[in-house]
């Protein structure tokens, strides 16, 4: 049927969209420029296909589901996020996802199994061929965007301020560049992923024009994923290449000769671009990069230097080493873990559930007063927001199709396609090293899940077959078409509602309360259910009562006021266990007690649920005891500060108001002891 094959071919079209266009996509105009845009990029994409493979099925007149061995993995994984969502401390958060980012809530599982289903039901071998080459382009753009960043020119700066420049960046972009991907080390697995892909067309390229393309994007994937400065992308990456040439070696152990040049080729020259630039180990630097040894030969018993030091990830100069601050968050997920053991606390609630378990030490580290909302392991993650059910789907899901790969690598014949699911395979394998370290991302979940959908396709090469002529239902294919329109016209206003949000964020953070009402309140028309927006226009109302109630418009003060109140009830009645939201409801009601003293209870009363949620925040109980002594309870003030000073000892906010505390109660001898010690702490 012409129709037929005219769907068929507009999915593979499709597919092609959207790996070229996802690592691409992001606008400055949304309150979180990447990973927000890409998953809804995801979810339009997923509603087209779908749409399409639907279309597909009702004018065949039958349901045809190719079956693959990863079905029934990964329909336990699902299974396993259904339950998870179910048992979940917040049920909306994990359906949707953390808000900004998404990826990784039920909603977005969802549509990377749709996809892979929709790839191996409606795709042949030279669609996984032409996705890969797609593939290479957008990242060979993304890889010549993070180098110029690194050289100090971002295109990101050139669309948005006019100039060609990284001074748009509040971020040391140079220093550890992100490209279009929105954090380093989530772009570097995106090119440790395709690396070792593009070294195998260079050894199958027929000519020498072919040959130095696919030379000349692995050396740019490889260079960009350098300036990312990314440990764990890194180690992706080396492993990855391992597997790669340990298999491809392997496989032409009969004719060894063939892939020894290449092999050569790619060593010295990923060694030589080490040597100039780097890599992101200075263990490794010592011995690789040419500035150390340049250091060595120069320098003298007479004149000592510095041994040169690479520069590490921004939040790591001058702080607490990344790793012994994961060691504390894995320490906190496992404590999670043994508190909800069977499904976890829901999946994508670890912002929430890490708090509550939170280990003291992390009020030492540099990063103390950061949001966590990943375990930075993705395994962990799924262990201590799903549980042991959830993690063990999915490791299930992840050892199965590495034992039919290697069964297929052992069986199958060394062709084309052979060889390409062996790349496709090790830079998997990248994702799974990697995430060890951090956590998946849109486009790495992507790759994760339909990596596995484009290696059945090429090990299962099979012939479209011609159908028997059927009778369109088209009052069916009249509804499929209309679903479609409805759901890309609500990830339209999904994307609307956050761009005016955004908007009222930036207007709010400049006092212009009255503009950012109005933006929020067209966010909320969009999507009235979403907490986060609600959440933000309770503190803008709030607001603007003071002001009405400074204007001596005390009736207009009192109905903002309690509107403001309402908003806030609306959203903890939604995510009860979200500290933002909580601390967000504080500000409201100190914000309504500067005209109504009655309301400083409530935000007091807030401010203890929210401590009773995470006991070992010490910012929390700082600010109970300025509560306090707001309220004119001083000796409970004094108390409750000291308590936030045992939590984190080297806390100089606290140390300082207690000090003045003391001074206003004439204790000045206690006064100088807290002064003394922040002398100490100013000269470490």
């Amino acid at each position: 049927m012409k129709i037929d094959s005219l769907l068929q071919k507009m999915i593979a079209l499709l597919f092609l969209g959207l790996f070229f266009l996802v690592p691409l996509f992001f606008t400055p105009y949304n309150s979180e420029l990447f990973e927000f845009n890409k998953m809804l990029l995801v979810y339009a994409f997923t509603v087209l296909i779908v749409g399409a493979w639907a279309a597909r099925l009702l004018l065949r007149g039958k349901f045809v589901f190719t079956k693959t061995p990863l079905d029934i993995p990964l329909i336990l994984f699902f299974l396993s996020q259904v339950l998870a969502t179910f048992f979940s401390i917040d049920a909306h958060t994990s359906f949707w996802g953390y808000y900004s980012r998404f990826n990784g809530g039920l909603l977005s599982t969802s549509s990377y199994l749709l996809l892979y289903w929709a790839f191996v039901n409606n795709c042949q071998a030279l669609d996984v061929v032409k996705l890969v080459k797609v593939s290479f382009v957008s990242a060979f753009f993304i890889s010549s965007y993070g180098i110029l960043e690194h050289f100090g020119h971002s295109f990101s700066c050139l669309m948005f301020e006019n100039s060609f420049d990284v001074s748009c960046w509040v971020q040391d972009v140079q220093n550890r560049v992100f490209a279009t991907l929105g954090q380093p080390n989530w772009l570097a697995v995106y090119l440790a992923i395709l690396v070792p892909v593009s070294t195998l067309f260079f050894i199958k390229a027929k000519s020498l024009k072919a040959r130095a393309y696919y030379l000349l994007l692995a050396t740019s994937y490889y260079l960009c994923l350098l300036f990312t400065g990314s440990r764990s992308g890194f180690l992706g990456l080396v492993f990855a290449l391992g597997v790669f040439w340990l298999g491809i070696f392997w496989f032409y152990r009969q004719e060894v000769k063939t892939p020894r040049q290449p092999f050569l080729i790619f060593a010295l020259g990923f060694l030589l671009l080490s040597i100039i630039f780097g890599t992101p180990f200075p263990q490794l630097n010592r011995f690789v990069h040419y500035q150390s040894w340049q250091k060595r030969l120069t320098q003298t018993k007479a004149s000592p230097t510095k041994e040169n030091k690479f520069q590490g990830p921004a939040l790591e100069v001058g702080g607490t080493e990344s790793g012994e601050i994961r060691k504390i968050v894995w320490k906190g997920a496992w404590e999670i873990f043994k508190h909800y053991p069977l499904f976890g606390s829901g999946v994508e609630t670890f912002a929430y559930s890490y708090y509550n378990f939170r280990p003291r030490e992390h009020n030492l580290v540099s990063e103390w007063d950061f949001l966590y909302n990943k375990a930075h392991n993705e395994y962990l993650n799924y262990l201590s927001t799903t549980g042991i059910i959830g993690l063990g789907s999915y490791l299930f899901f992840i050892f199965f199709f590495v034992f039919l790969s290697l069964r297929q690598f052992l069986n199958q014949k060394g062709d084309f396609e052979f060889y390409l699911s062996l790349a496709l395979f090790s830079g998997w394998l990248s994702i799974l090293v990697s995430n060890f370290f951090g956590f998946s991302v849109v486009i790495v979940s992507l790759y994760f899940y339909l990596i596995p959908a484009l290696i059945f396709v090429l090990s299962h090469k099979t012939e479209e077959k011609a159908n028997s002529p059927q009778k369109p239902n088209y009052y069916l294919l009249l509804i499929v078409l209309l679903l479609v329109c409805y759901l890309l016209s609500k990830i339209i206003n999904l994307w609307r509602a956050d761009a005016y949000f955004a908007t009222g964020q930036k207007l709010a953070k400049q006092n212009q309360y009255a503009l950012a009402y109005e933006q929020f309140s067209q966010a909320i028309s969009l999507l009235p259910n979403e907490p986060t927006f609600l959440s933000d226009f309770s503190s803008t109302l709030a607001s603007l009562a003071l002001l009405a109630s400074a204007q001596k418009d005390a009736s207009t003060a009192a109905q903002l006021g309690q509107k403001a109140i309402d908003y806030s009830e609306q959203t903890i009645a939604t995510s009860p266990r979200n500290l933002n939201f909580l601390k967000t409801r504080v500000k409201v009601f100190y914000t309504l007690s500067t005209f109504e003293p009655k309301y400083l209870e409530e935000a007091v009363k807030t401010l203890e649920k929210a401590i009773a949620l995470a006991p070992t925040d010490p910012k929390l109980v700082y600010n109970l005891g300025l509560l306090y002594a707001k309220d004119n309870q001083i000796e409970k003030a004094l108390g409750t500060i000291q308590q936030a000073i045992e939590l984190k000892p080297n806390y100089e906010e606290a140390r300082q108001a207690l000090a003045l505390f003391y001074e206003e109660l004439g204790e000045n001898q206690k006064a100088a002891e807290q002064l003394e010690y922040l002398k100490k702490l100013k000269a470490q």
